[in-house]
């Protein structure tokens, strides 16, 4: 297959998985962004956690919101539990790995503040583990999952994707990432 061609094709395949998963969670995405806005006014915050590759578009994610997306604002309180390296290395040495994220939430996350984690088709069990202890805190919970199914956990929002290549997912996840502060950005300072 030449370049172009597969240029092409890479495209074609992400127009129409990002038409799908729009159509699909168009409003429960909406009533997410909202959910994230009404923690933002009550002083709550958004934690986002990336499993794999997709700790990356975590990062990205959070800074987001940190950093003006659209326009001159203030920054919003988005943390990424993905920043931690000791802390990984630390919880693998002593086979506790799977704790990575909830760790961190018991230590900072409060009721009303929002969790989104971004899980690969393996489901790692650290996200899950996230899930759980989000739940626990009483805070607001949504998935995004590369696969079609979302792992058996139950969290407020599930935004799983059909069956995509890795490649395809990952640039999904920025894309719904990068929604997210757009509509949340609207909300907060009216544009």
């Amino acid at each position: 297959m030449m370049i172009h061609d597969k240029l092409v094709r890479a495209a074609e395949e992400q127009k129409a998985l990002l038409n799908e998963v729009l159509i699909t969670h168009a409003e429960a995405f909406e009533d997410f962004a909202r959910d994230v806005v009404r923690a933002f006014n009550g002083e709550g915050r958004l934690f986002v956690a990336g499993s794999g590759s997709l700790g990356a578009v975590a990062n990205l994610i959070a800074n987001q919101f940190s950093h003006r997306l659209s326009i001159d604002r203030p920054m919003l309180p988005a943390i990424s539990l993905c920043q931690n390296p000791v802390l990984a290395t630390s919880l693998n040495s002593d086979n506790q790995g799977d704790q990575y994220f909830a760790r961190q939430l018991r230590s900072m996350a409060r009721p009303g503040d929002v969790l989104l984690v971004l899980d690969d088709a393996r489901h790692d069990i650290a996200v899950r583990q996230a899930v759980e202890t989000a739940h626990a805190l009483e805070c607001k919970v949504a998935k995004i999952c590369l696969s079609s199914d979302g792992d058996g956990d139950e969290p407020a929002y599930l935004f799983c994707f059909p069956q995509i290549s890795p490649a395809r997912g990952i640039e999904a996840a920025v894309f719904f990432g990068s929604l997210l502060c757009e509509l949340v950005e609207g909300e907060l300072f009216g544009f």
